[in-house]
């Protein structure tokens, strides 16, 4: 038994068949059952369609012609009590015609039924009695509407007879007693219009003509003679109440019209009650004929509900066997399906499902077992690619330098964010298909000129072509000093690739390195002869001051020394400026006066420009000052008189002007400007680079010549002296550079400044100790403090100073050099002597600049300090102050005691 049900579990009546013919098979079997049903259920629809049409013809008329009769008679019942209370004739005949016309249609309409003789056969009869009954009514209440006319007629005769006897009684006589007897009939007469009982109408009637009786009496015996004018009067009131139709009989005959028209409407109430009851029965006999009829025809549909119910369950019968074929099929196809979509989703270990069928599906499945082993091999192809794609996209998108592809008609292919940013494109106007030659006016006017990398200009188009052919590199200038370089290589299919790299910073570090080497070397040499030179020159001024003393005045020798002298003073400012050139500083401003500071760095300029340049002045900017660092203000004034003497290789001549310009516009404020104006006679610079003549190394020189940063750090300093500087030439007839500064009102006081000279600044025999390693410089410096009147010991080296301050106890001085060839230096000697005698005033002195003394030595601001080469007077000076007020603190970089 286990075994059989076994096999019938497994057994398939359409196994082997395909599936195609499977599925023909089964929506044949739900056709062929939707047709039977459909069949069926068109039978039972005629049926019920023919009992329907049957009903309509027999019940349907009837019931309307029944609707419409009882309407029509209910209609007649409600007009009647309108005809009975109509006040106007106009309205009396309307009604009368609308209730003439729904009788005839009531009467018509019964005639048209013929089952209404045996559903309600006293329906005609009564018909007709309520047809009589409303003629009968509308022609009383027309008698109503003429009599209720002479009534109203009566009372306006009444009204007017009252208004006489009051008018013409009042004149004679107003309480004559026949008067009053008139008045009292005519309130008879009113009260008999409005009287609704016809034995009080009687009664008043009665005495009424009982009271004209006695009237009549009255005026025969003369009791109270009636006024004549009063005799119509009388006439009147027998007419209304004796005559033919007087007001008696009118009210007389009203009362009963009113009687007979409350009988007729009881009458018509009747009536229409009979009549609704007849109709009643009309209406429920039609009733029970459509009963009977609705009746047959829910048997008609109930059997068409039977028959389709039976083919239903038969044709679901089907359908569940269809659904159950295409369930089969559907189902092995979902799972194929399953499989695919799992594969779709990166799932490909799944086992494929009927592959063993002999139908579709199976070769379905078995195809598809092909496709996925093809799918995962593409998969893994494109999956490879795709890392590929991804990490040639993640480097072009975000590699710092720009990078752009044109094809071989020099049209825009591809381009990456960089692209767009280094070369300052308008990212919207770029389109792909772009010419170059469309590209290149998107680009600011100073980067449409190519340069190769020696800074000599190349032809635009020339360089494109090349493009194409070999590997390309050039520079081209943006605004604000960007460098950016161009390098493009040849594409194998036509056109070109270019990667785009902003050189600014690495230009700008090459430069400042170039300038620091440079500055380095240059500090280095000035520093290392600034020491025995600046001793020299103190050799040199000391002995020529002695000399001086010592030559007769006016004598020629006299002259000779002062002319030493003289010479003697510009080797030291050129000293000082060759150091102060030689650094490289944050700007230091210091209240400056220009036109002093441009005569005094007169001869370095001369010595700059050399013999075939001529320095002129015409300086108009006298006792004006201005807020500058001095030493780069002279660095830049020199830097322009060396480029205008390389401009002018023949020789030629640079001009330095100074002008006072008040209330000017300058950075966005008013302000007066001192304006230095340099020109000279060059060869001028042409207009298409003289707009870049202030960027970073842009240079017209020749390679090695010039870094290009010359006009540049010029323009630097200007501006960020809170200046500005103008530009102009034209070629053969030279250059002129202006450079305004705004001024400043001098208000430093000159508390510090040199004492006066009738001051007496000589000593007194105090004891100075001078530490100092060159022997003629110690000479000199003891000659000349000798003859400033103080006892000078001199020891040459730090240890001899210390040893010498440990013997004599009367020093009131030490007066050093820096720079002692020893391990120990002149400030480390002045802060042991600090350490030990607190008292002791120390003055150093060095021919070397404040700035690098703080940083080679380590001077602080603390530290007073003479500047070598010095005068008998700066050396005075220095030595007094230091005796005199050995703790005052003077400012400035290091208390600088020469005055």
């Amino acid at each position: 038994m286990l075994t059989l049900l076994k096999r019938l579990r497994h057994y398939h009546p359409l196994r082997g068949m395909q599936a195609r013919t499977r599925l023909m098979l089964a929506f044949t079997i739900l056709a062929g059952s939707t047709m039977a049903l459909a069949m069926v259920g068109w039978i039972g629809l005629n049926n019920t369609a023919t009992a329907l049409n049957e009903f309509e013809r027999q019940a349907l008329p009837d019931i309307s012609r029944s609707l419409a009769l009882a309407e029509r008679t209910a209609n007649l019942a409600a007009v009647a009590p309108y005809v009975a209370n109509t006040s106007s004739p106009s309205m009396l005949q309307s009604l009368s015609n609308t209730l003439e016309e729904k009788i005839h249609i009531v009467l018509t309409m019964a005639k048209d039924i013929p089952e209404l003789d045996n559903a309600a056969p006293q329906l005609p009869a009564l018909l007709e009695r309520l047809e009589k009954t409303v003629t009968e009514l509308i022609s009383l209440t027309r008698q109503h509407l003429l009599l209720r006319e002479d009534i109203r007629q009566v009372e306006y005769r009444l009204t007017l007879l009252k208004e006489r006897i009051k008018e013409k009684s009042l004149a004679s006589n107003p309480n004559n007693r026949q008067v009053l007897s008139l008045l009292f009939m005519l309130d008879q007469l009113n009260s008999a219009t409005q009287q609704s009982d016809m034995d009080r109408l009687s009664l008043i009637q009665q005495s009424f003509s009982d009271a004209l009786d006695a009237f009549g009496a009255q005026d025969t015996l003369n009791a109270s003679p009636l006024p004549s004018q009063m005799a119509p009067i009388l006439s009147e009131f027998q007419a209304l109440g004796l005559g033919a139709r007087n007001v008696y009989s009118v009210r007389r005959d009203q009362l009963i019209l009113q009687q007979r028209r409350a009988f007729l409407l009881a009458s018509t109430r009747a009536v229409s009650d009979q009549l609704s009851g007849e109709v009643k029965l009309f209406v429920d006999n039609v009733q029970q004929q459509i009963t009977a009829q609705s009746d047959q025809v829910g048997n008609a549909v109930n059997s068409g509900k039977t028959s389709i119910l039976l083919f239903a369950l038969l044709c679901f019968t089907a359908t569940l066997g269809g659904i159950w074929v295409v369930r089969e099929l559907t189902g092995h196809l979902g799972r194929v399906t399953k499989v695919m979509t799992r594969l779709a989703a990166g799932e490909k270990q799944l086992p494929t499902p009927a592959v063993e069928r002999r139908d579709e599906i199976g070769e379905l499945a078995r195809a598809f077992e092909v496709f996925r082993e093809n799918a995962v091999e593409i998969d893994r192809i494109s999956q490879n690619l795709k890392e590929q794609s991804r990490l040639l996209e993640t480097i072009f998108e975000n590699i710092n330098d720009g990078l752009s592809v044109f094809d071989e008609n020099n049209r825009l292919i591809a381009w990456n964010p960089q692209y767009v940013s280094i070369l300052e494109l308008p990212a919207n106007q770029l389109k792909p298909g772009m010419p170059i030659e469309s590209i290149h006016p998107l680009l600011s006017q100073e980067a449409q000129d190519s340069w190769a990398l020696d800074g000599m200009a190349l032809d635009r188009d020339e360089v494109n072509q090349l493009r194409k052919q070999r590997t390309q590199r050039f520079e081209r200038h943006f605004p604000g000093g960007r460098v950016v370089e161009f390098r493009s290589n040849p594409m194998p299919d036509g056109g070109f690739v270019t990667l785009y790299s902003d050189l600014t910073e690495r230009k700008t570090i090459e430069a400042q390195l170039r300038q620091s080497q440079k500055m380095e070397v240059l500090g280095q040499l000035t520093g290392g002869v600034a020491h025995d030179f600046n001793n020299l020159l103190a050799a040199i001024f000391g002995n020529l001051q002695l000399l001086e003393d010592s030559l007769p005045a006016g004598g020629k020798q006299l002259r000779y020394a002062q002319r030493a002298l003289s010479a003697a003073e510009r080797g030291k400012n050129l000293t000082q400026r060759l150091l102060a050139f030689s650094r490289k500083q944050l700007l230091q401003p210091e209240t400056t006066e220009v036109d002093g500071l441009i005569e005094g760095m007169l001869d370095l300029m001369e010595y700059s420009v050399g013999e075939q340049t001529e320095i002129q002045l015409d300086l108009q900017a006298a006792d004006w000052w201005v807020s500058v660092d001095p030493s780069q203000l002279e660095n830049a004034l020199l830097n322009l008189a060396i480029n205008s003497s390389a401009a002018m290789p023949n020789g030629g001549s640079v001009s330095f002007k100074t002008r006072q310009l008040t209330d000017q516009l300058l950075n966005g404020r008013r302000c007066d400007l001192l304006a230095i104006t340099v020109s000279d006679t060059g060869c001028g610079i042409p207009q298409s680079i003289l707009r870049r003549v202030f960027e970073p190394f842009f240079t017209t020189k020749e390679i090695g010549e010039g870094s290009g940063l010359g006009l540049s750090m010029v323009y630097g300093f200007v501006k960020q002296s809170n200046g500005d500087i103008h530009i102009t030439s034209a070629e053969g007839k030279g250059t002129q550079i202006e450079i305004w500064l705004p001024r400043v009102i001098e208000t430093t006081t000159q508390a510090n400044s040199t004492l006066s000279t009738q001051e007496n600044t000589k000593g007194s025999g105090q004891h100075v100790l001078l530490v100092e390693d060159d022997a003629q410089v110690a000479q000199t410096a003891e000659a000349l403090l000798e003859s400033l009147g103080y006892q000078v010991t001199v020891v040459n080296h730090a240890a001899g100073a210390m040893d010498a301050l440990d013997k004599a106890n009367d020093v009131a001085l030490v007066l050093t050099d820096i720079n002692l060839g020893s391990a120990v230096n002149g400030v480390q000697l002045s802060d042991m002597i600090n350490a030990r005698w607190s008292a002791l005033p120390v003055l150093l002195t060095s021919g070397l600049h404040k700035q690098q003394l703080k940083q080679r030595y380590g001077l602080l601001d603390s530290h007073a300090l003479l500047a070598k080469p010095y005068t008998r007077d700066e050396l005075a000076v220095a030595v007094h102050r230091r005796l005199n007020h050995p703790t005052a603190s003077l400012g400035g970089q290091g208390n600088d005691v020469s005055g």
